[in-house]
């Protein structure tokens, strides 16, 4: 009899952008890539609130600018809990000017994806922040 071995876990995403656009194609992005179990979409940070209370995430990816709070409130909020610990952040903006930078560095966060980005720069980020391989890049 051999010992049961535990299935590879691929991480499940939750992308948080008010421009249902941008979600759709980062959505694309990482469904074409197969490294993820499941993306989800949330267009706002309550929404977003709502969903990672129901579900477990292991990356969020939240842009700067939403039209209930900023990003870097949600990533504020969530990475308090003892529950959330091991989420990992990447935020993404089209425009970051020195106050905003300010915010991020303050938040601690350390993952920035400037928009526009590509396929290739999204993967490899997400890639490097959870230490994934990805051999279709």
């Amino acid at each position: 009899m051999t010992p049961l071995q535990a299935p590879e876990t691929k991480p499940s995403v939750l992308i948080i952008d008010d421009e249902p656009k941008i979600c759709i194609l980062i959505k694309k992005f990482l469904d074409q890539s197969k490294l993820f179990k499941n993306v989800v979409i949330a267009e706002s940070v309550s929404i977003a609130l709502m969903k990672i209370r129901n579900e477990d995430f292991d990356l969020v990816i939240v842009d700067y600018n939403l039209p209930d709070k900023k990003g870097t409130d949600f990533i504020d909020i969530v990475s308090k809990s003892i529950k959330y610990r091991k989420v990992k952040f990447i935020l993404i903006s089209g425009y970051l000017d020195n106050r905003s930078m300010m915010d991020v560095i303050n938040v601690g966060i350390k993952n920035v994806l400037v928009k526009p980005f590509t396929r290739t720069a999204l993967i490899e980020k997400i890639c490097n922040v959870m230490n994934l391989k990805n051999t279709k890049l």
